[in-house]
């Protein structure tokens, strides 16, 4: 007999309770619905979110089997780019054929949406893209726009992706030419890349590592950069582009990140293309009001990616399951 249902929505991560300080933690606040902690509680809600994470696959065949009637909406977590593509065949085929079991997928960029379409071509799949809660950053840190900026932002230290520091680092070493008193910082740096920064901060002239603690730090320090080279070499949304944004910091960054094409065209280039990132940063250098009107130009952008946005474009695609 089919368990009923005792709420309307929940969402599963399937590892940890994540409160909003990464990517896909935002939704569990957006749509205010609980994170549920083991897999049996996904029948005692009419429809349950499940983050694709590559340790939890097959979970979405678990789940649809012991409970049929609940809708299992998966939500995208990592890059084609550094993850799926470099799989296995066995580990991609089982990743794949396990979507097979979902309802609907939400997918984080325009990309994703179309590689999902055409490998899963029986389930809806919409791009929901990478929710900011723009009012409540507003509250919190919107004091931190005003502040003396001191730094060059050398990327964000993810502990998983491709993060190219080589490449921010280079086209930094070379603005240093002609502006020796230029200082850059490794934003949000994670325990486990200490060695890799400390060894390159201990071998260029000011440059300084900010050690991952909490988000206000973090937002403190951003807020004091003049400006962000972030050339990772992967196909994700960008999230520090949009934290950038929020602040009218500008980025020069990598072509692959979605939101540095949205949200600052004129300095999107390839990861590798680093004369064009030298030329960007000496524009910005020279150019103070130009780079003003470029920060603030990404951020009324940046209402696109608000909750509200947001959750329309999650409406759109349950609106979607349930008219099948």
């Amino acid at each position: 007999m089919a368990q009923k249902a005792i709420g309307d929505m929940a969402i599963f991560y399937g590892d940890k309770e994540n409160r909003g300080m990464y990517d896909n933690g935002v939704w569990m606040h957006l749509l205010d619905i609980p994170w549920l902690s083991r897999l049996e509680e996904a029948g005692n809600y009419k429809t349950v979110i499940r983050t694709l994470w590559l340790e939890s696959i097959g979970w979405s065949k678990e789940i649809k089997e012991k409970f049929p009637e609940t809708k299992l909406i998966g939500l995208i977590d990592h890059p084609l780019s550094t993850h799926i593509s470099r799989l296995s065949a066995i580990q991609q085929h089982a990743f794949i054929s396990d979507l097979e079991y979902l309802d609907g997928i939400m997918t984080l960029t325009e990309e994703e949406r179309q590689w999902y379409s055409i490998a899963i071509p029986s389930k809806p799949v919409e791009r929901v893209g990478l929710p900011f809660p723009v009012e409540v950053y507003e509250e919190k840190y919107g004091s931190l726009r005003g502040v003396e900026k001191e730094f060059i932002g050398l990327g964000v230290g993810a502990a998983d992706n491709d993060r190219n520091f080589v490449s921010n680092l280079m086209a930094f070493r070379y603005l240093q030419l002609n502006n020796p008193k230029l200082v850059g910082v490794f934003l949000s740096v994670p325990q486990q890349l200490m060695p890799y920064c400390t060894y390159w901060a201990g071998r260029l002239d000011n440059v300084f590592i900010h050690e991952r603690e909490d988000m206000p730090q973090f937002y403190d320090v951003l807020s004091r950069c003049e400006f962000v080279i972030n050339l990772a070499d992967r196909n994700t949304p960008g999230r520090i582009e949009g934290e950038a944004a929020f602040f009218e910091i500008p980025v020069i960054g990598s072509n692959r990140l979605e939101l540095q094409n949205e949200l600052f065209p004129t300095l999107a280039v390839s990861p590798y293309e680093l004369e064009a990132v030298v030329a960007n940063a000496e524009f910005l250098i020279s150019n103070p009001d130009k780079a003003k009107e470029i920060g603030a130009k990404a951020r009324k952008l940046l209402n696109r990616y608000d909750y509200k946005h947001s959750k329309q474009r999650f409406n759109k695609l349950l609106e979607r399951i349930n008219s099948d």
